[in-house]
């Protein structure tokens, strides 16, 4: 047990010397909360992505189009971010990115949802 100490010491301390340094900024129980709190949100704000695709839809197109598009695309997009804020939630314990992007639905209202950030 006495040779155990010191080795699993030198592999802590060489582990933490490689930590990757964006997240070697941030300590791991803000990254966990980040992350959670963000899927919460995710979760009951998701319905949000409805109006916001009617207006962007309607901008590039015409309103009449704009609305039944981005009807339907809200819905799917709506969907997307509730199980995004549901994986998140989770998976919070492992201090990752969030999969959709925008990080929630009120941050850049004039852009379209992108899924899958995570793995890149």
């Amino acid at each position: 047990m006495s040779k155990f100490k010191p080795i699993a010491m030198a592999l802590v301390l060489t582990f933490g010397a490689y930590a990757p340094s964006s997240h070697a900024e941030e300590s791991y129980f803000s990254q966990v909360g980040d992350k959670f709190l963000t899927g919460f949100a995710n979760i009951f704000t998701g319905i949000g992505e409805v109006p916001k695709n009617i207006v962007y839809a309607s901008k590039k197109t015409n309103p009449v189009v704009g609305s039944t598009g981005g009807l339907i695309n809200g819905t799917l997009h709506t969907l997307g971010r509730t199980a995004s804020g549901v994986f998140d939630v989770i998976t919070s314990p492992i201090p990752t990115k969030s999969m959709v992007e925008p990080k929630y639905v009120w941050s850049e209202f004039d852009q379209t949802t992108t899924y899958g950030g995570t793995f890149k």
